[in-house]
């Protein structure tokens, strides 16, 4: 079975599945409670804490433990509108379904207004362009580093040295590119990772907030992580995360070149008749084709038979029936974006799968 659905989640890993054991076993009290076990949890929760404030160089009092990637993007819209009294919150078209969710949500209850930032082909924002939609009125920016389902890099360094000079927020999720391409945080007022994207368990993630910005918690009377996020912390996953991210950042340089080799074999095979999304500045990780002739659902179906795991969407919308907001964005068609699917690739892929990838694809369009 050749798995090409990273993107969507990872299967964990042997060492983050042996820390997360053994944590829960040893580290399995409340971190909240004063008695020596918990006293014990939240020693660990610290030492990951401080850790992942390592490898981000970020500072450790900034760091909030949550349940993955959307409820780090929703603590940080929500964070941020509740502080300020400014609504306008300008996003690009190419943001996760959770951003989605919660803005929408926050304008219909009149708490926010959204504008969406132009994109190219390519689906990049422009940092000349957002620099003439930021009104007085600008609450927060928010556009995220690597898109999900294309693969397109945003220009975050220029993006959110434009958003500091005129005082605003800026948030970007991160999530599909921790551990797989660099990104500059100087500037960046908040972001989210997911640890099910890089190996961990799912129902852990992250979200920095600068603390030197006096945001106050929109929920009263929280007590865990600085009073931003309820519920007790989950502190085996927040270990094996932890775990994790030290692994991927030790092979990042080396993943990345193996992988780009990989994705490169695919493209270079590829019939003119498809279209290769995002443009020349993409994550190696993610490939995103557009067919000539073959729905998007029926390839993933076909391809599923030949023992090819694909995509043809975000897993997070995957339910959704109305066309892909992002490709919708890039300037295709309905009819386009339902030919679309998506390659998404891992450490357990081999150059050898972009070979059989490249027979399979080709089989199903000469039969069209």
């Amino acid at each position: 079975m050749i798995y090409f659905d990273h993107a969507g989640t990872t299967q964990i890993s042997d060492a983050a599945l042996k820390v997360f054991s053994e944590a829960s076993k040893e580290f399995f009290a409340n971190s909240e409670s004063l008695h020596d076990s918990g006293t014990k949890a939240a020693a660990l929760l610290q030492r990951c804490r401080e850790s992942f404030a390592e490898i981000l160089k970020v500072p450790a009092r900034g760091i909030i433990f949550t349940s993955g990637g959307t409820e780090s993007n929703q603590i940080a819209i929500q964070t941020v509108l509740h502080t300020t009294t400014k609504k306008e919150v300008l996003v690009s078209p190419l943001e996760h379904a959770s951003i989605w969710q919660q803005l929408v949500a926050l304008e219909q209850d009149g708490k926010c207004s959204i504008k969406i930032l132009p994109v190219n082909t390519n689906g990049e924002v422009n940092p000349d362009q957002l620099t003439k939609m930021i009104s007085k009125d600008t609450a927060l920016i928010i556009v995220q580093h690597v898109n999900s389902e294309i693969g397109t890099i945003q220009p975050i360094t220029e993006l959110a040295r434009v958003a500091k000079e005129a005082g605003v927020h800026f948030h970007s999720d991160i999530v599909q590119s921790f551990g797989k391409i660099e990104v500059d945080l100087t500037n960046i007022t908040s972001f989210s990772i997911s640890a099910h994207k890089i190996y961990g368990p799912k129902g852990a993630g992250l979200l920095y907030i600068r603390p030197d910005f006096p945001f106050q918690s929109f929920l009263p009377d929280v007590h865990h992580e600085f009073g931003f996020r309820p519920g007790t912390v989950n502190v085996p996953a927040i270990a094996a995360f932890t775990t994790a991210a030290y692994a991927i950042m030790k092979t990042r340089e080396k993943e990345v070149n193996r992988i780009s080799e990989l994705k490169r074999g695919i493209c270079e095979a590829l019939t003119e008749r498809i279209t290769v999304e995002g443009g020349p500045n993409t994550s190696s990780f993610i490939l995103g084709l557009t067919l000539p002739n073959m729905q998007g659902q029926e390839a993933l179906l076909a391809l599923n038979e030949a023992d090819i795991q694909i995509s043809t969407t975000s897993a997070c919308s995957l339910r959704d029936t109305k066309p892909s907001r992002t490709l919708l964005a890039i300037g295709k068609t309905e009819e386009e974006a339902n030919r679309f699917i998506r390659l998404s690739f891992g450490k357990e892929n081999e150059l050898r799968d972009s070979l059989i990838f490249n027979e399979e694809i080709a089989k199903l369009l000469r039969k069209r």
